[in-house]
């Protein structure tokens, strides 16, 4: 019997197909399963642009406190965009941050981690271009 064909654009253009994932289960939040994907082009952006203010913004040395606000800031940014539920569907929004700054702590830096652990480095890439 043949193979049933896959239509290959349908796949391509699917939501979420550009984007490795991994379902994870949190015991810190009574053991539910929540889908981590890589972070998108537009919140690396964002995330950029936090951390890196222009330069008439930066003239003043800032703080220990305001650096590490400022981080705390970039990573909401990110674990806004890779929390997914069971379903797929986006947890947060982007009007969200000013909550989840406000609640941001170890677990939810531990599963952002996990996300960019799912980025392929450029040494990884190089890796598998060579392999046969």
């Amino acid at each position: 019997m043949a193979k049933a064909k896959k239509d290959l654009r349908a796949l391509a253009l699917a939501p979420g197909a550009g984007f490795r994932s991994k379902t994870v289960t949190v015991p810190e939040w009574g053991d539910v399963a929540v889908i981590l994907r890589e972070p998108s082009a537009g919140a690396w952006a964002l995330w950029q642009e936090i951390l890196s203010p222009q330069e008439s913004e930066e003239e003043k040395a800032l703080s220990v406190a305001e650096k590490t606000r400022r981080n705390v800031r970039g990573d909401v940014v990110l674990f806004i965009d890779v929390l997914r539920d069971e379903d797929g569907e986006q947890v947060f929004s982007p009007d969200d941050d000013d909550t989840v700054a406000g609640i941001y702590g170890p677990v939810h830096a531990r599963l952002l981690h996990q996300a960019l652990d799912l980025m392929t480095s450029q040494a990884d890439a190089e890796k598998k271009s060579k392999s046969p």
